[in-house]
Formats: C-alpha cells, sequence, structure tokens
C-alpha cells in the first residue's frame, strides 16, 4: 500500500539580519546594486533598527543616483547613530547631488565637529562651496582633504575644477595630472584636462581625443586626386598663432615631464600637439610612452595610428586602430578614423560599416555622416547601373552633416553638387544660396562659381564638369 504523502512544507530560511547585509555587501561590491538591496531590504525588515543596513542601503543608493532614498537612508542611520559623522558626509553628498548645497554644508560641518580628520567631510563641504561658486572656500576645504589624505584622487580632481573655474589653468592641469597619476582611470579627469588644455592654449587646442584628429586631408582622397574642386588640406595648414600655441603646449608637456618622467598625460599632450605640426615620429615616440605607461589608453592607440599613416605605415596603422577599438568598443572616432583609412586603400564597403558603427555610437557625429556621404558618391560613379539609390544616400547623408554640423562648407558643397546630378536645380540653387551665407574659406570659392554661372544647372551635366569649370576659375584670377 502506497504510503500517503503530505504537503511538503516550505522551509523557512535561517539566515540572520547580519548574514543579508553580508550578502548585501558583497553583492555591491560587484557592482550588482539592485540585489544588495533587496538583501537591505530583507536585513532591515528582520531586524528594524540595524543602522549599518541602512548606511549600506543608502551607499547602493548613491551608486544608483537615487539621490533622495539616499538621504532618507542617512536619515535613519543618524536617528540610530546620531554621532556617526559618515552618515552625515553621505547625507551631505546627497544632498549636494540634488542642488540643496546650504544643508549638504551643514551636514559636513556636524561630521567635522564629530571627526574633524575626516577627509570626505571636507572634501564634500568644498564641493559644495564650489557649486556655490565660493571658489576660495572650496579650494580651503578641498586642500585639507588632501593633507589628510595625500592619495585622494577624486579631491584632486575636484580642487581642478575649481581652479579651471577662476580660470587658474595651469594650477588646474597640475592637479588633475595628480588625480589620473593616483587613479589612471578617471575619465572625468581626462576629460577635465583636455578643457583645460584647451583653455590655455585658446588659439590652437590640442585635439580633443573624443574628435578625429584630422578631417579633411584624409577625406580629399575618397574621391581620388583632382575630383575635388577644393584643397581641404590647405585650408587646414595652421597660422603662425596655432603654431606658437602647439609650440607652447609641447614646452608646457616638457615642464610636466621633467616634474614627473611617469606623467601619462603629459606624453600624450606633447604626441598630440607634434601630430598637429606635423611632427610625426617624434609624435610615434611619444604614444610609445605613453602606451608602456599605461597599455590600454585607446586614445593614444588612435593618435599613433595616425601618426603612421601619415608616414605611409598603412598596416601598422590598422593594426592601432584595431587596437583602440578592441580597448574602447564604442570608440566612434576610433571607427570614424579606421574608415578614413580604408577608404583611402579602396575598402569603401568596409569603410562604409566602419562609419556605421560611428554613427551608432555617436549619432550627432556630422563629420562621419559626411565621409560616408563621400563614399557612397564615389561608388555611384564606378557603377554602370542605375545609381539614383547611391545618390540618394549621399544625399542623406551631406543633409545629416549639415543638420549636425551648419558651417561645414563641403557637406554643402556636395549637397549641391548631387542635387546638381540628379537633376534637381532648384535644390541646387538653393544650397548654393546657404552656402554663401557661410563664414567659411570655401564660400569664397563658391562664390567666384556662382558669380561665373558654374551652378547654372542647364549647362551642368556632371560633377566632373563642376570641377573642371572650378579649376579654370581659380587659375584665372591667380592670372589676374
Amino acid at each position: 500500500m502506497a504510503k500517503k504523502r503530505g504537503k511538503k512544507r516550505k522551509r523557512r530560511s535561517n539566515k540572520s539580519p547580519a548574514s543579508y547585509n553580508a550578502t548585501g555587501f558583497s553583492k555591491a561590491s560587484q557592482g550588482d546594486y539592485i540585489e544588495a538591496i533587496e538583501n537591505y531590504d530583507t536585513a532591515i525588515q528582520l531586524k528594524p533598527d540595524y543602522a549599518e543596513a541602512y548606511y549600506n542601503r543608502g551607499m547602493s543608493n548613491i551608486a544608483l543616483e537615487e539621490y533622495d532614498d539616499a538621504i532618507e537612508d542617512f536619515n535613519q542611520v543618524i536617528e540610530l547613530n546620531p554621532e556617526n559623522a559618515n552618515a552625515y558626509v553621505e547625507r551631505g553628498y546627497s544632498k549636494n547631488m540634488i542642488g540643496e548645497e546650504a544643508s549638504a554644508i551643514e551636514d559636513c560641518n556636524i561630521a567635522i565637529r564629530l571627526k574633524p580628520d575626516l577627509a570626505e567631510a571636507y572634501h564634500v563641504r568644498g564641493e559644495a562651496h564650489g557649486d556655490l561658486e565660493d571658489h576660495e572656500a572650496a579650494i580651503e576645504d578641498l586642500d585639507e582633504a588632501i593633507r589628510l589624505r595625500p592619495d585622494y584622487a577624486e579631491a584632486y580632481y575636484n580642487r581642478g575644477i575649481v581652479k579651471g573655474d577662476t580660470e587658474d589653468y595651469e594650477a588646474a592641469i597640475v592637479d588633475f595630472d595628480e588625480a589620473l597619476r593616483l587613479d589612471p582611470t578617471h575619465d572625468a579627469a581626462h576629460d577635465m584636462r583636455e578643457a583645460a588644455m584647451q583653455a590655455l592654449h585658446r588659439d590652437a587646442p590640442i585635439v580633443n581625443r573624443d574628435a578625429p584628429i584630422v578631417i579633411g586631408p584624409d577625406i580629399t582622397n575618397l574621391l581620388g586626386a583632382g575630383d575635388t574642386p577644393f584643397d581641404l588640406e590647405e585650408l587646414m595648414e595652421l597660422d603662425e598663432e596655432e603654431i606658437e600655441a602647439y609650440e607652447a603646449a609641447i614646452e608646457a608637456a616638457n615642464k610636466a615631464i621633467r616634474s614627473n618622467p611617469e606623467n601619462t598625460e603629459a606624453y600624450y599632450d606633447r604626441a598630440t600637439a607634434k601630430n598637429n605640426l606635423d611632427d610625426f615620429e617624434e609624435a610615434i615616440s611619444d604614444f610609445d610612452e605613453t602606451i608602456r605607461l599605461r597599455p590600454d589608453y585607446a586614445e593614444a592607440y588612435d593618435g599613433r595610428a595616425f601618426a603612421k599613416d601619415k608616414l605611409g605605415d598603412t598596416e601598422a596603422a590598422m593594426a592601432d586602430y584595431d587596437e583602440a577599438i578592441r580597448l574602447k568598443p564604442d570608440y566612434a572616432e576610433a571607427y570614424f578614423n579606421r574608415g578614413l583609412l580604408k577608404a583611402q586603400i579602396e575598402q569603401y564597403e568596409a569603410a562604409i560599416a566602419d562609419y556605421d558603427e560611428a554613427i551608432r555610437f555617436k549619432p550627432d557625429f556630422g563629420i562621419a555622416y559626411f565621409a560616408r556621404g563621400l563614399i557612397n558618391d564615389t561608388l555611384a560613379g564606378e557603377t554602370n547601373t542605375d545609381n539614383t539609390e547611391l545618390y540618394e544616400a549621399a544625399l542623406a547623408d551631406y543633409n545629416e552633416t549639415i543638420r549636425f554640423e551648419p558651417d561645414f562648407a563641403p557637406a554643402h558643397f556636395g549637397r549641391i553638387a548631387t542635387n546638381t546630378i540628379l537633376g534637381r536645380e532648384d535644390a541646387a540653387q538653393a544650397g548654393v544660396e546657404e552656402m554663401l551665407q557661410l563664414e567659411n574659406p570655401l564660400a569664397e570659392l563658391l562664390n567666384m562659381a556662382n558669380t561665373a554661372g558654374i551652378f547654372d544647372t542647364e549647362d551642368v551635366e556632371d560633377m566632373e564638369h563642376i570641377d573642371t569649370n572650378l579649376i579654370e576659375i581659380i587659375d584665372t584670377e591667380e592670372a589676374e
């Protein structure tokens, strides 16, 4: 006879509040803040006066940028333990993040009374003073935070921010350098250092690592020699003031390297300035040193690839672009630059694939649309079949370029030429009139063309005809 089985009873967990709190802390350390909070919730349900669980849950809420919830958690901690200085600091930080600077300062004041050597309290109060544009008080607090904790990368970073706000850019760069020495992965410090360098050398800013190093000279290759009616390389030649500014940037980097031979950012900046001055061999040497000091520096591989390309080492340049993308898979500018290189060696479909990726990661990347449009124009000119679809794709890309970069004259010219090829006379003429309003060197060139009637679409049948006439006009003007 079969034994009658009763309903299986659900086993109750024997975990203690401390165990749930420990599990939550472990999950938070792995970056799983949602599950961490679930464990802290259970710990608090089992032990409503568990101050440590409230504190830990508050820290996870900060990580999730749920500052209101974090404030509620630290309120509970303080109610349970009014002497907990760290809870005042974290509540003050959360208040500062939602714009309650004055209240944040009050919390930090309490924390400092409770624990005068708490560096974090001075740091948060310094941030709040900075947000209130009380720069003197901010720097005083951040100085104290750094005195108490010399390895405090975030304090150096925020002091650099305040110094930048007071236009003391050289001092700001020194602080950003120290923040990066202490924490080489501090992306915000990288970005703010770039901004300080640009502000310090306004006439010719160091090229932003999040922008292509050079646009024009490579793009001219996409249509082949003689097919572009403008010389972008000539237009991009540096003037004397720009050259002096890049040379000043190099001298500033030299000084930083003498002070600290391990200054990764100084080598990177010097390499970038040398790239802009066409000193490619020396640039490669500095990029090599940058990569030696920081092997995962994707932007350095990107810059070195550009220099290698300019020296004719296409294979090595391609390898560096590949590595930059491997290290930073969402690096839109590296995809763009690799696309330029592929276009130069006539790997057009592969180039388009790279431009597609660049645009996917950076949808407002105007110049990437332009480069893709040029390739579609090139492919349209090579096919013996109906090429209307390719011209339409090129036109769409030129329109996107102009939407994001309204003053980029080559895109205006591309749109005019493509509309002309498609027989859209009114659109071409409207494009001419729009382009003539630009403050750009190409506008003067187009003005000559327009005056001569080149864009009378009854006389223009293809891009080559436009180019030929433009060249004739330029020659005529020079002869006169």
